[in-house]
C-alpha cells in the first residue's frame, strides 16, 4: 500500500498541475513555456500535461466543484503574481489537505 502523500505525488499532483496549466494557457493566453516557468517545471512537462487531460485522476478532480474552484483560484493567484513559482507547492498541498480531510481519495492503493 502506498502512503497517502506518495499516492498524491504520483497520481493526483500531475492532474492538479495539468488543470492549473490548462487554465493559465486557455484563460490567460500564456504560452506553454511561460506556464512552465510559473509552475517551476519544464515546457515538455506542460505539453505532456495537456496531452494527458483525459486521465482518470483528472476526472476525479473535475467531479468536485470545490477542488476546481481551488484550481481556478491558484491559477489566478499565480497569474497575478500573488503566488510565485517557488511557493506553488504550498498551494498544491492545500488541495491535498482538502482531499484528505473530505475523504475524497478512497486509496491506500495496493498494487
Amino acid at each position: 500500500m502506498k502512503p497517502f502523500c506518495e499516492y498524491i505525488t504520483s497520481e493526483i499532483l500531475p492532474g492538479v498541475r495539468a488543470l492549473i496549466a490548462k487554465k493559465m494557457i486557455e484563460d490567460h493566453g500564456i504560452t506553454q513555456s511561460k506556464a512552465a516557468e510559473l509552475l517551476d517545471t519544464t515546457q515538455p512537462a506542460i505539453s505532456h500535461y495537456k496531452r494527458d487531460l483525459r486521465g482518470m485522476k483528472i476526472s476525479l478532480l473535475k467531479k468536485h466543484p470545490e477542488i476546481m474552484e481551488m484550481v481556478d483560484s491558484i491559477a489566478k493567484r499565480i497569474m497575478s503574481g500573488e503566488v510565485s513559482s517557488k511557493n506553488t507547492d504550498q498551494e498544491f498541498c492545500s488541495i491535498c489537505r482538502y482531499m484528505q480531510k473530505h475523504d475524497l481519495i478512497q486509496n491506500t492503493t495496493s498494487k
